[in-house]
């Protein structure tokens, strides 16, 4: 027996995607102009929109906000604004977290959790949490073996991604033959001349 949608769910369904339409919108201009503020130096004025804009469900509004918070020392409502941004799968989000589960603020430190999420973020071409992961992989740390061949890997995305500090990892590799690489000038130079003047 097949299901038919009839025509008055239909109309609800488009009823409430319409009242959500200004409500998001709302929340998206509180959430930019908060992010817009804080770069600013408006504390006080990101901080109220950010806020408006994170309950409403905006994610950078989230994630921006939680970041604040984390350099207020309000460590518990930042790791509840990054795990929802995360739970949102929002890259900068589970990176937040990782970073949190890894420092033990506003959360148990939990280097393997931190791990988790920073692989996570990682995967998700976040480039900070790229070149935390490489440097993870590099050392055998957050919960991961000491894997040089896997950190090479990912400090060449973070460096093709335009990461400066991974730029000088691989050209510092090359020329001491670190990370397991054979010792090439060549390759040290090429790095050397990419990282951002």
């Amino acid at each position: 027996m097949k299901h038919r949608i009839g025509a008055p769910a239909i109309l609800l369904s488009c009823l409430l995607t319409m009242q959500q339409s200004p409500l998001l919108a709302d929340a998206r201009s509180d959430g930019d102009r908060g992010i817009e503020a804080f770069r600013q130096g408006n504390l006080i004025e990101s901080m109220q929109l950010l806020e408006r804009s994170a309950l409403a469900g905006y994610v950078p509004a989230q994630v921006t906000y939680a970041y604040i918070l984390d350099i207020s020392e309000r460590d518990e409502d930042a790791v509840k604004w990054y795990r929802q941004a995360a739970e949102n799968n929002d890259p900068a989000g589970k990176f937040g977290l990782g970073v949190m589960y890894a420092k033990g603020e506003g959360v148990e430190r939990d280097p393997r959790m931190a791990g988790q999420w920073t692989r996570q973020a990682a995967e998700m071409e976040h480039l900070p949490a790229m070149r935390a992961y490489a440097y993870a992989l590099e050392n055998g740390t957050l919960g991961f073996a000491q894997n040089p061949t896997a950190a090479v890997e990912w400090f060449l995305k973070a460096a093709q991604a335009g990461d400066d500090v991974a730029m000088r990892r691989l050209k510092n590799a090359y020329a001491e033959g670190q990370l397991e690489l054979t010792i090439d000038p060549e390759q040290a130079l090429f790095w050397e001349e990419k990282i951002n003047p």
